[in-house]
């Protein structure tokens, strides 16, 4: 082997090294921050890299942000440099190659080691929360608040244990999805979920944030995605919290707190009993999500787009919007390209309910995203009833503009469920159509 290429080799396994460690395994902002520049480097052999490109490439900025009024990129490097300081320290102490990521320039540096360093102890991991601005609760202030949020974060701690049960079992199962696409005979399922279940590909399922989602209905305040992804609208709880008459200690609790939506979480279940191969798709909470994933890989991204901030790039391509209703506590979906009609459901009293299901290309352009949100848990059953049924798929198939490629066309649906019931006769397409 070439000495060059030796040379290059033992760099990306020490940036693979760094990226997979207690240091940075929990971050993905930071995460893809070493590995974009990396890239740049090793791949690239560039020798600069300017602020203005990584906030575009990494964080999602357009190409012509101004830098000076927003830092996302400053701040994010002093976090990593911080990280990989803590790395080389500890972890990484017996490491003979140490990698920088120099001030004013941001192409990493490799350097050796100058002499054995000192053992010195482990540094403390950090928090799962990536490092975002603290929300620092106030003493509690008494409020009329329609809910009680302090009840409802002992409520949806629930979910936060389903969700690492889910995870578990992900991991440790045997033999993965059961089936497979190729062997499959039903030819418009196998089209769907050859979709985004691709051979050779990464597919990302991403479960909702719960606790977003219910901050949002507290306050009446709405989450953009670049917000949720930088944290900012985490300086702003207290005011927000403040303005909407709760408990700023509690409104602190629910959107630090990783919880995911039981419905949801469900439908994940059911996900991993649709045939896909030997793909092992990855399980990722919303929060911990990022950019360079949605443009690269494929992905399903379950949740509205306040449950799921993930949601909102797509939208512009969609009629369907989700609207939360405060008196009968449920999200319900409006079409817009209809002159807002709106399909409002009491899944209570068991009338019917809604799930959209959508099939669109992903940000990069090199693969494809599912979205599925639905009005509550039965809705969100049936729908992955419907998505699992050949007979079900096959009708909505022929109700679209066949694509020229043979593949299962881009589509935006609206199943209509009646009552509680998750049967596929019991279902209904409401709305069938291609994109925008």
């Amino acid at each position: 082997m070439p000495q060059s290429i030796a040379v290059a080799d033992t760099r990306k396994s020490l940036v693979e090294r760094v990226a997979g460690s207690r240091y940075l395994s929990r971050s993905a902002r930071l995460r893809d921050l070493l590995l974009y520049l990396s890239d740049r480097v090793l791949d690239e052999h560039a020798t600069e890299i300017h602020e203005q490109e990584v906030g575009h490439k990494v964080f999602g900025r357009s190409k012509d942000y101004d830098t000076s009024s927003d830092n996302i990129v400053r701040v994010h490097a002093s976090m990593l440099r911080k990280r990989l300081d803590q790395y080389f320290a500890a972890e990484g102490a017996g490491e003979p190659l140490i990698l920088e990521i120099p001030k004013g320039n941001y192409a990493p540096a490799f350097r050796m080691r100058a002499e054995p360093e000192i053992e010195t102890p482990p540094a403390s991991a950090p928090s799962g929360l990536d490092a975002a601005p603290e929300v620092i609760p106030l003493p509690p202030v008494e409020s009329p608040a329609r809910r009680n949020p302090a009840w409802l974060v002992g409520a949806l701690a629930f979910t936060t244990v389903l969700f690492a049960g889910a995870t578990l079992f992900l991991a440790l199962r045997p033999g993965g999805r059961q089936g497979s696409l190729a062997a499959l005979s039903a030819p418009s399922l196998k089209l769907l979920w050859s979709s985004v279940f691709q051979p050779g590909r990464a597919t990302d399922i991403v479960l909702d944030d719960a606790g977003v989602a219910l901050y949002q209905e507290l306050t009446g305040k709405r989450l953009l995605l670049s917000e949720y992804f930088d944290r900012s609208y985490l300086r702003g709880v207290p005011a927000a919290a403040a303005q909407a008459g709760l408990n700023e200690r509690a409104a602190s609790a629910i959107v630090l707190r990783r919880h995911s939506n039981f419905a949801d979480a469900n439908l994940l279940w059911k996900l991993f009993q649709m045939p896909g191969g030997e793909s092992n798709p990855n399980l990722r909470f919303a929060r911990d999500y990022s950019f360079r994933e949605l443009k690269a890989d494929d992905a399903i991204l379950l949740g509205n787009s306040q449950s799921n901030p993930w949601v909102e790039p797509f939208e512009a391509k969609l009629g369907l919007r989700w609207v939360f209703d405060s008196a009968a506590d449920v999200y319900y979906p409006v079409d817009s390209w209809t002159g807002n009609k709106s399909y409002l459901s009491r899944e209570s009293d068991s009338h019917e309910g809604y799930c959209g299901v959508s099939l669109l290309p992903n940000l990069g352009g090199s693969g494809n995203v599912l979205l599925i949100a639905g009005t509550g848990g039965s809705a969100v059953n049936a729908c992955a009833a419907f998505l699992a049924d050949e007979q079900a798929v096959s009708g909505l198939r022929r109700r679209l503009p066949p694509a020229r490629d043979k593949a299962f066309p881009y589509f935006e649906a609206l199943i209509q469920v009646k009552g509680r019931s998750a049967s596929v006769r019991d279902s209904t397409i409401v709305i069938a159509r291609s994109p925008r």
